[in-house]
């Protein structure tokens, strides 16, 4: 069996950094008690490793004791002041992209401008971001794009994670009910890239696994693009998930979410090419 790697995979930069510097935590020497604001990253094979060197996950700022890692997704204004009231040690891993959108967002407000967010509801991205809001709606699909009441001044911004072309095709919706919305370019380039190397990679192969946590919105997004592609693809975390109707095809092509560390795409290529 033949394995051909789309051209970019992985980590994104924020991930990296973000589980860099848990990791340098587990590297000390001292005792203190390390947590994350909520789960480090959406893998669960990396939140198994790191529970097992003792990292704790907290969802509350009354729990916070030792060190507390704010993860890439970033937190919401009230809940930074919250932990800082604890007197924890407290060391930002926000990804710079997330930082960026919380400073426009920020500065959009203190002009008085209401704020748009198009992402996912539930996501702690979403959620902080919009704490940097005095007005905010937050929106995911076009057809909520064609209901949303909007005061302008506006800022419309999205979830670095998002998709480009349902942003553009949101975008343009809103610039078309509200002439002079004024949209930010907030997508990371990264989700791009492995959106694109996924379609470059999918005319050289017989069938694609997208490897990331099936809870991890830019995973899905790459396995949503390779159904839409025509290609038989299977959705795995680890080479235990890897299905048996793959010793059908002789080129597999491997993409994976922005939460996928590299030893998790190595076992998986390394088990298929034992086939």
């Amino acid at each position: 069996m033949n394995i051909l790697l789309a051209e970019h995979l992985g980590f994104c930069m924020g991930v990296k950094r973000a589980t860099e510097a848990v990791y340098n935590l587990i590297e000390r020497e001292k005792k203190e008690k390390i947590s994350t604001f909520g789960p480090l990253i959406h893998n669960n094979l990396v939140l198994d490793y790191l529970a097992k060197k003792g990292v704790g996950i907290i969802d509350n700022p009354e729990d916070a004791v030792g060190v507390v890692i704010i993860r890439a997704h970033g937190i919401h204004p009230d809940i930074r002041r919250k932990l800082e009231e604890k007197a924890v040690e407290l060391i930002d891993a926000t990804c710079p992209r997330v930082l960026n959108s919380q400073k426009k967002v920020r500065k959009a407000s203190e002009k008085g401008m209401s704020v748009i967010i198009v992402g996912d509801k539930d996501h702690g991205e979403v959620h902080g971001v919009a704490g940097y809001a005095a007005n905010v709606s937050i929106i995911d699909s076009r057809a909520e794009a064609e209901k949303v009441s909007v005061k302008l001044p506006a800022l419309l911004i999205s979830q670095t994670t998002f998709g480009k072309g349902e942003y553009d095709s949101i975008s343009s919706i809103l610039c078309a009910r509200f002439p002079g919305i004024e949209v930010a370019d907030s997508i990371c380039p990264a989700t791009g890239e492995r959106q694109k190397a996924l379609i470059d990679m999918a005319d050289k192969v017989d069938a694609i696994i997208v490897i990331g946590g099936k809870n991890s919105a830019n995973t899905l997004r790459l396995y949503e693009t390779a159904l839409k592609l025509g290609k038989k693809v299977w959705h795995i975390e680890d080479e235990n998930e890897i299905p048996e109707e793959v010793k059908k095809f002789s080129i597999i092509g491997i993409t994976a979410g922005a939460s996928t560390p590299d030893w998790v795409i190595k076992k998986i290529a390394d088990k298929l090419k034992t086939y």
